[in-house]
């Protein structure tokens, strides 16, 4: 009876430390402190809506729309390995509001690229269906909704029930442990 309490009790010790590591860096406004599932989204190509691509006005290829609004447009489609729950995963990115304005990107952050786990770090639902058919070489526009984002209660950088545009190049994924 001991063994097992002195399990949880060490159990619950190291995720009072490492969910905080995890789900919070301050200077990175990815990271979102809000309810998390360590399940990742469905993946984009599944949930594409069957109606006329509309077109992206920068860049003249079709906008995808998935079933839960976000949107993205395939830029370069990457010939590496397709990015799965648990990989790790390398990019160079640059999040924008809608208005064009820079609020973070990957340059502006030693080593200027962002590593995560794909569906266990933190981030925003938007970043992690909108990557999660991407390959590595491949390069994405993401636009992401309030409801995938920050919603309603925003942040210190992000105002509440913004859209955001973020233009992702996927540098490199690297399998997870259990690959």
């Amino acid at each position: 009876m001991k063994l097992i309490s002195s399990r949880v009790r060490r159990l619950a010790i190291l995720a009072v430390l490492l969910v905080p590591a995890l789900t919070f860096n301050p200077v990175n406004p990815l990271l979102h402190l809000g309810a998390q599932t360590n399940t990742p989204a469905p993946a984009p190509s599944g949930l594409a809506n069957t109606a006329p691509a509309e077109v992206d006005k920068d860049t003249g290829k079709p906008i995808v729309t998935t079933g839960s609004g976000l949107q993205y447009v395939d830029l370069v489609p990457g010939a590496g390995p397709t990015i799965k729950a648990g990989d790790e995963v390398t990019v160079k990115y640059t999040g924008m509001f809608t208005d064009g304005r820079v609020f973070d990107a990957s340059e502006k952050h030693d080593p200027g690229t962002f590593t995560y786990v794909q569906g266990v770090t933190g981030l925003i639902q938007g970043w992690t269906e909108g990557t999660s058919t991407m390959k590595a070489g491949g390069k994405r526009k993401l636009i992401i909704p309030p409801n995938l984002g920050y919603g309603a209660d925003g942040n210190e950088t992000i105002p509440p029930n913004s859209t955001l545009i973020f233009m992702i190049e996927v540098v490199s994924v690297k399998p997870g442990p259990a690959q």
